[in-house]
């Protein structure tokens, strides 16, 4: 009988071996394996609280897969080298057996699963896990009886053994499969950032802000192709510029590159100069001309100020980027062409197509591929940089050593710069024309000698009018950038601020008829106006104010004078506008009454007042901190 109990084991310990082999090999969900494991052990064989610890990286035993225990005692089942049983086989590579785990000393039970030991005998088996001859975890089980400790426990030994050596190839395969997968994970990142193609520098062309980089990664997308590229932007933020860098990026690099000012030119020269013309079109047509699509055939024409052309030309213009075809002025040849078309323009296209001023099938024609130029006021990063590149350049067109120091980039970094790069690069070459020893400092700034008004221009294009060939600013008033979130100026309240009042504008109206002045901007995130030297205010003074200027109401700023042929036909007029300033001044007023009636009267920039008053610049300012007058900025 006992030899059959003996068969009948070594059956059953074979059966569960099967069992094992086939749990293990069944998941790559090692835990849920390793959990599956001990659940057979218990069912088949009745060795129970089965516990698989592993070495990880930091060389600390942790328990991994365990029967009967909440995840909160598993997380505590942690065990150093040599620590208690569990340590102690990691340690010697060798099996262990406590026969009565209530009388042995290392037992340490941290997974606190073992409260019953007084009231029956639970004997301990482990062994190591080895995998390669290496000890990389232990295996435990628990023999439970009510008679008392068993004597012998060499089969559960060997058992127990053959199980651990499956779960420690198991083990090593799932890391050695990890391994490889963060190895090749590792290497498709390597490759993918080997071969995404990098931002390759251009020449003058300055940036390190995160927009203007967005902008290089586009134009080095957009350059192999010979799509239509419409460049967006204000004037002044080098459109021309980004151009000529995708053509000098594509493949027609070598062939030419033809620039036409569309607004420079009126239509009839403007469709000679595109088409060409024969012999005789019109007088004065001596020879044949070729146009600029033929010019540049095989190359890229660039269209600047496209939104400037007129409604009937529109129409010409459609057929030539439909087709590829045109005739001369004059001629009845259709004349084939490859080019590439990049346009660019500041106005608002889709308002002008919404008025009626530009055709909606040449701009859905035209707006294939859209590059968007930030101003540089939402670029601040690259003032710095522009402005010693324009250093630089400057100093090696006059050959001599220039430099700028950190106060003039600090006074540069808070101006709005309506006029964007192109205003930088002439303020740049103005202050060098200044400085004295090869430093550009504040002082040599044009702003600090109060002879900078680009903020009025600045203040015309945030009221929605165009300057100058400037389109209306898109952004109503320039952010204060302590308070990004604050809400835009365009909002009705701030439309409000900036509404002229019935006085008509630019009028001598009384102090009550001005606008309301506006609550504190830094302490409500509000936008707030440029100053009248052009440096972006905000809380920090930039023209060398001792004290911050106080928030003041915008005051609007006079319309251009109308026309003599408008003034001749009873068109009504400004009587009050800001070119013909009100001679009320006070005649018996104090100096100081007098000196704020001036500031009033040009929108608190000293160099007008002076001359209303006939001082200079130099005693108004003088006369301004006498008094104590605190400078209101716009």
């Amino acid at each position: 009988m006992p030899g059959a109990t003996r068969q009948s084991t070594s059956n059953l310990e074979l059966l569960t071996i099967y069992e094992v082999s086939k749990i293990l090999g069944s998941s790559l969900d090692l835990q849920q394996t390793l959990r599956e494991v001990l659940r057979a052990l218990a069912y088949q064989l009745q060795m129970h609280r089965g516990r698989v610890y592993l070495v990880g990286e930091d060389n600390v035993l942790r328990l991994v897969a365990g029967n009967g225990l909440s995840n909160e005692a598993a997380a505590q089942a942690e065990f150093r080298e040599g620590e208690g049983i569990t340590g102690r086989i990691l340690k010697t590579g060798m099996p262990a057996v406590v026969p009565n785990l209530a009388e042995e000393p290392l037992f340490l039970n941290r997974t606190g699963g073992r409260e019953d030991l007084e009231e029956q005998v639970a004997s301990l088996v482990g062994v190591p896990i080895k995998a390669a001859g290496t000890v990389i975890g232990v295996l435990t089980i628990d023999r439970i009886s009510d008679e008392g400790p068993q004597g012998h426990f060499g089969s559960d030994v060997r058992f127990l053994t053959m199980v651990a050596n499956l779960i420690g190839q198991t083990v090593r395969l799932h890391r050695t499969v990890a391994e490889e997968r963060r190895f090749m994970m590792r290497e498709t990142f390597r490759m993918q950032k080997e071969l995404r193609p990098t931002v390759a520098p251009i020449d003058d062309v300055v940036c390190t802000s995160p927009n203007m980089l967005e902008v290089m990664a586009q134009l080095h997308r957009v350059a192999p192709f010979k799509s239509t590229v419409l460049i967006r932007g204000e004037s002044g933020t080098g459109k021309e510029l980004i151009a000529r860098a995708i053509h000098n990026t594509s493949p027609r690099k070598d062939a030419p590159f033809i620039r036409v000012n569309c607004a420079a030119l009126p239509e009839s020269l403007l469709e000679s100069e595109l088409f060409g013309h024969e012999k005789g079109a019109f007088t004065g047509a001596q020879k044949d001309h070729k146009g600029r699509f033929e010019l540049a055939s095989g190359g890229t024409l660039f269209l600047d100020e496209i939104g400037d052309i007129s409604p009937n030309f529109q129409a010409k213009l459609l057929r030539v980027l439909q087709e590829q075809e045109f005739e001369r002025v004059g001629g009845s040849k259709t004349i084939k062409t490859d080019v590439r078309l990049i346009c660019a323009t500041n106005l608002n296209l889709e308002e002008a197509v919404g008025h009626g001023k530009f055709r909606a099938d040449l701009y859905f024609r035209i707006n294939v591929v859209t590059i968007h130029l930030p101003p540089l006021r939402e670029r601040r990063q690259d003032i710095g940089p522009l402005a010693r590149h324009f250093v630089a350049k400057f100093g090696k067109d006059n050959g001599m050593n220039l430099a700028i120091d950190d106060e003039a980039l600090e006074v540069l970094n808070r101006c709005t710069w309506p006029g964007n790069v192109r205003e930088l690069e002439n303020c740049i070459e103005r202050a060098a024309t200044q400085c004295r020893d090869g430093v550009i400092r504040p002082d040599a700034l044009s702003c600090s000698m109060n002879l900078c008004n680009s903020s009025i221009l600045f203040q015309y294009r945030t009221l929605g009018a165009s300057v100058g060939g400037l389109a209306p600013s898109m952004a109503r008033a320039a952010v204060n950038p302590a308070h990004p979130a604050a809400a835009p100026a365009g909002t009705p309240s701030a439309a409000k601020a900036f509404a002229p009042q019935p006085g008509g504008v630019g009028s001598a109206a009384a102090p009550s008829a001005m606008p309301a002045p506006l609550p504190d901007p830094v302490a409500a995130g509000a936008a707030w106006p440029a100053c009248a030297s052009s440096c972006a205010a905000g809380p920090t003074p930039g023209c060398g104010a001792a004290q911050p200027a106080a928030p003041a109401p915008l005051i609007p700023l006079p319309l251009p004078e109308p026309s003599s042929a408008m003034a001749a036909a009873g068109a009504p007029s400004n009587a009050g506008s800001a070119a013909e300033v009100p001679l009320d001044e006070p005649e018996s007023g104090s100096l100081r009454d007098r000196l704020l009636w001036a500031m009033e009267r040009t929108g608190w920039v000293q160099a007008k007042a002076a001359r209303l008053l006939g001082m200079t610049t130099r005693q108004v300012s003088y006369a301004l901190r006498k008094y104590n007058i605190e400078i209101k900025r716009f």
